[in-house]
């Protein structure tokens, strides 16, 4: 944490940085979904507007606390008191689990999803350094790289909501609860306009809805296609099966 001292705000900023600079590997969110979109809320500042500020303006980690600290609106001691308690959470136990085997970290009773960020950081960072390449994507980062995939989807189709459904008791996922979506805040989800599945082995895996109230056309399909394949892949590299990157 930075002088004003929220928890995970440097790693939004830096992230939302790099993304803008095309330097942010798979597998990261960049200001929307999970903590980064968490740290928004809790202290009362439009979670668009600040991705806008960094994504543009390319501010120094300092100059992006001043913007917090001139555009927050819950910005005071008992908020962010409560905010970094959140974000020190435990994390699932298999989400905990993989995410520990991957830094190579034997302790169990090590839950903090903080922790366990921030050492998934560095692990991949020494590979980008030390091997000059990315470890595949873990399973600890699915949902942020498959709501980037949505995100994509529902900028591209101009739909109200788009989810993913995972049926995979081996990672985790019941099929009757979306793994990830996107969604147009303030927006009723509508009608089912289009779904896509992906088959693995014969049997279906995962599926993709789209919900909205426009009409369907061919280029939302292309656009539907394009997002398949590629939850495809992510679905298979964490789990295990090799896939071209």
């Amino acid at each position: 944490m930075g002088p004003l001292g929220v928890c995970h705000l440097p790693r939004m900023w830096v992230k939302i940085l790099l993304h803008a600079k095309g330097r942010l590997p798979a597998g990261y969110r960049h200001g929307t979904g999970g903590f980064d979109e968490a740290t928004a809320v809790a202290l009362g500042f439009d979670r668009d507007a600040f991705i806008e500020f960094v994504r543009t303006r390319h501010p120094t980690y300092l100059q992006a606390e001043a913007w917090v600290r001139e555009n927050a609106k819950n910005l005071n001691p008992e908020a962010i008191r409560q905010h970094n308690e959140r974000v020190h959470r435990s994390k699932p136990p298999l989400v905990a689990t993989a995410q520990r085997a991957f830094v190579g970290l034997e302790d169990e009773s090590i839950l903090d999803s903080t922790l366990l960020n921030d050492l998934d950081d560095w692990q991949t960072l020494h590979a980008q350094i030390t091997q000059g390449r990315l470890p595949p994507l873990q399973l600890s980062s699915f949902n942020a790289e498959m709501t980037e995939v949505l995100r994509e989807l529902l900028d591209a189709t101009h739909a109200n909501r788009v989810a993913i459904h995972v049926d995979s008791a081996p990672l985790g996922f019941e099929a009757s609860n979306a793994a990830a979506e996107a969604k147009k805040l303030g927006s009723a989800d509508g009608s089912e306009l289009a779904k896509s599945e992906i088959v693995r082995d014969g049997k279906r895996l995962a599926w993709i809805s789209v919900y909205g109230t426009r009409a369907w056309g061919d280029a939302d399909s292309k656009a539907l296609d394009r997002a398949t394949t590629r939850a495809g892949e992510i679905i298979d590299e964490v789990s295990g099966t090799p896939v071209e990157r």
